[in-house]
């Protein structure tokens, strides 16, 4: 996964060079609520644990392609208390919950100050974990959306207030089945973690 993090950073600078279009600076805050989880660790350790709600911060770039629509690469991270419950056995610790996502974001203009807007972002999550919750750090593929309200201050400074919904994928798997009907192929993700979030951006025009 972080080969699909450096693959994002590079299309999104070619991007940049290629098109040559607006760059805003994103500054992100915002609070993500408490979350539940299902896990199966390699050791054999398996139950259901919680991520604890808690602030999250982030930067990144938003390169403006027209008036309504935007490429952005965005880094957001959160220090989070988190607890994993197994048979026999919990373990409480702190983990850093990361995510790197590229993505696209669409906007609706209401005026000129004031426009909708949504995002969709795919990238990477990993997590680094204390040693009280005896895990290693794990790179997921991740996807995440946002729904928010963009508010013009001048032509340098906008402000975005959003709800946001982040999540890595535990678990992947491929089929290729035969049958009277033919050959069929398939693949399937899943995940038990969905953080969402309530925030905004500050945000500075650069050019």
């Amino acid at each position: 996964m972080k080969r699909l993090s450096l693959l994002a950073v590079a299309l999104f600078s070619a991007t940049f060079l290629i098109a040559q279009p607006s760059v805003t600076l994103l500054t992100f805050g915002g609070y993500t609520f408490d979350d539940r989880f299902n896990f199966n660790l390699d050791n054999g350790f398996y139950g259901n644990g919680r991520i604890g709600g808690g602030f999250q911060w982030g930067v990144g770039l938003e390169v403006g392609m027209a008036e309504e629509s935007a490429i952005e690469l965005v880094y957001q991270n959160m220090q989070s208390n988190v607890f994993l419950q197994g048979q026999v056995q919990r373990l409480d610790g702190t983990s850093g919950i990361n995510y790197m996502m590229i993505g696209g974001t669409r906007y609706a203009l209401f005026s000129d100050k004031v426009a909708g807007f949504g995002s969709l972002n795919i990238g990477a999550a990993w997590n680094n974990p204390d040693d009280d919750l005896q895990t290693e750090s794990v790179t997921k593929f991740a996807w995440g959306g946002r729904l928010g309200i963009r508010v013009t201050a001048s032509e340098k400074v906008s402000l975005r207030i959003h709800a946001q919904l982040l999540s890595p994928v535990q678990w992947s798997g491929a089929g290729f089945f035969f049958g009277t009907g033919g050959a069929s192929a398939g693949i399937t993700t899943g995940s038990t973690i969905y953080q969402f979030n309530l925030g905004g951006s500050l945000n500075y025009k650069l050019r």
